[in-house]
């Protein structure tokens, strides 16, 4: 939530009325939701960096268009045109506040950059009359920018996946030669075996999942800093000796001791960077406070929302703290309503890069088998073989979507209670 932006032109005699805007604006939704150059910028504050910054943050940009607006628009740099410019761009809401004795311009007087202006709806301000009409319809946009919306499903994905299926068995079966048969019966057994690795693995996590959501919940309790400096750094370090231990042992050769050493560093270095990433990401919802959620929502960010409100309590902005409230209520009930979906919804719209993944592998661990059996017909081999790789890849499936439903329950109960126990306090 990032809430209004005053964009006008400076003048003498409209200076008054401005000042009326934003205290009535400021006493609606709060002072710090409200941006104002000639009030909300600290002396020796770079100009364009901090108008760009609150405008890129505004929810609803208020236009106050004044008698003659349109003739005043000048090429170049002129930061009434630029910040309508932009904030159609992204597509704010954008409310033309039209004064005493102005008019909405038409299209073929505004710049070509701006001309969809012509077409919004304006609020006329009449003289001696207060501002609540127009406070009460800057709300609605406002109000709005809480909501998330539930995942929706990619109808796509269920398409692509049987054609990737059909290519992905089809393949083997068609070029490879007789000669490899060997080999393709090791490739369709180290194709079952990840899989059957995968399925224990979502297992595991299935069936600790009680204690795996207690330490998360203790772990989203930490800021950025304290969680990187008490588990990010410490597995990194583990992590690099053992690596070390490892690759100089006896048993490795210097060719797979080379191998090792890239490919750990590799991963070292990608998962850096991703930590990297998602610290600055909190810093920026930290500083920003608050920031919509990305969609879809996802648990975890969900439950860090909620800590992060928890802290801004303190700092008494009623809007801000309604709002990220009403955010997080929107946001767990659409955790709620996703975990009712079935599993063919949940697949095609929380999974649908597993859901290919999992059709190429399995169809390419079958054609493997289909291949190497087709020679002698002994057709029960690759029978066999998609029987048993249907049943790994439906269980394992099964199990992460129980899994998810859990948690998505779980969470959404959680952040409804503490809300609730936040509203109840205030």
């Amino acid at each position: 939530m990032g809430g209004i932006f005053i964009n006008y032109r400076r003048h003498p005699d409209r200076a008054g009325f401005i000042d009326t805007l934003f205290e009535q604006l400021s006493g609606r939704f709060g002072s710090g939701n409200v941006f104002l150059d000639v009030t909300s910028m600290s002396p020796g504050e770079r100009y364009p960096n901090r108008l760009r910054r609150h405008l890129d943050r505004a929810d609803v940009v208020i236009a106050v268009v004044h008698e003659g607006w349109a003739r005043d628009l000048r090429e170049g740099q002129d930061w009434v045109r630029e910040e309508i410019e932009t904030a159609l761009a992204e597509g704010k809401t954008i409310i033309p506040l039209l004064l005493p004795g102005s008019a909405m311009p038409t299209a073929a007087e505004l710049p070509r950059s701006i001309r969809e202006f012509a077409h919004l709806q304006a609020h006329t301000v009449q003289d001696g009359a207060d501002l609540s009409t127009l406070l009460d319809e800057i709300g609605d946009p406002v109000e709005r920018s809480a909501g998330v919306r539930q995942t929706s499903p990619r109808p796509w994905t269920a398409p692509l996946a049987l054609v990737l299926f059909i290519a992905s068995f089809a393949a083997p079966v068609a070029l490879l030669p007789p000669t490899a048969r060997e080999v393709a019966v090791y490739a369709s057994l180290f194709g079952i075996m990840v899989l059957f690795a995968a399925m224990i693995s979502v297992g595991v996590v299935a069936l600790i999942r009680k204690p795996i959501n207690e330490s998360e919940r203790l772990v989203h309790d930490l800021g950025p800093t304290r969680y990187q400096l008490w588990f990010g750094l410490p597995a990194s370090t583990l992590l690099m000796t053992f690596t070390a231990a490892l690759a100089f042992s006896s048993p490795i050769t210097p060719a797979q001791r080379v191998f090792l050493i890239f490919a750990v560093g590799g991963s070292i270095m990608y998962v850096t960077i991703a930590i990297i990433r998602q610290y600055r990401t909190e810093q920026h919802r930290e500083h920003s406070w608050p920031v919509k959620l990305p969609e879809p929502v996802r648990a975890a960010p969900v439950r860090r929302e909620l800590e992060r409100l928890r802290r801004k309590l303190a700092t008494g902005d009623e809007h801000r703290i309604r709002w990220h409230v009403r955010h997080l209520e929107n946001a767990a009930d659409v955790l709620a309503r996703d975990a009712s979906r079935g599993r063919w919804s949940w697949l095609t719209a929380d999974q649908p890069g597993f859901l290919l993944l999992y059709s190429v592998w399995a169809a390419a661990t079958v054609g493997l088998m289909t291949a190497a059996a087709l020679p002698a017909m002994r057709l029960w081999v690759p029978a066999l073989t998609l029987v048993f790789t249907a049943a790994i890849v439906a269980l394992t499936a099964e199990t992460a979507f129980r899994r998810q439903r859990w948690v998505r329950h779980r969470v959404a109960d959680e952040v409804h209670a503490q809300l609730q126990r936040i509203l109840d306090d205030r």
